[in-house]
């Protein structure tokens, strides 16, 4: 009856623990995927100069808003709110087709201003 108890307690101990670790990298990675797919690749470049299609609008749309969602690796939660709030914005403004929406993109995707405050190691 022991050894069954202390297989339990280990079983979600691990569980937990591995689930924890996993929500822990939910942030970061999104921040990885913004990076790579619409900063570095070509999608908000793409938006912001008014030639993207509507599922690139909002797959953009998509990835800031869970990028805004993870903590910044470094630097202040309300910098790093206003920074991709404005992101968000920007992009919402494209998806509803908004005038000036490109020209709001591409000042709030400023990238050394982002680093400076917010860039991990």
């Amino acid at each position: 009856m022991r050894k069954w108890m202390f297989f339990g307690v280990t079983f979600l101990f691990t569980i937990a623990t591995v689930s924890g670790i996993a929500l822990a990298q939910d942030g970061s990675d999104a921040i990885k995927k913004v990076m790579k797919v619409a900063m570095k690749g070509a999608l908000l470049k793409t938006v912001a100069s008014g030639k993207a299609n509507a599922k690139q609008k909002d797959e953009l749309l998509q990835l800031l808003k869970d990028m805004a969602k993870a903590k910044p690796p470094k630097g202040d939660e309300a910098s790093w709110k206003k920074k991709t709030d404005a992101l968000v914005d920007g992009a919402q403004n494209e998806v509803e087709g908004k005038a000036g929406a490109g020209a709001q993109l591409k000042t709030a995707a400023n990238c050394k201003a982002c680093h400076d405050v917010h860039k991990g190691k």
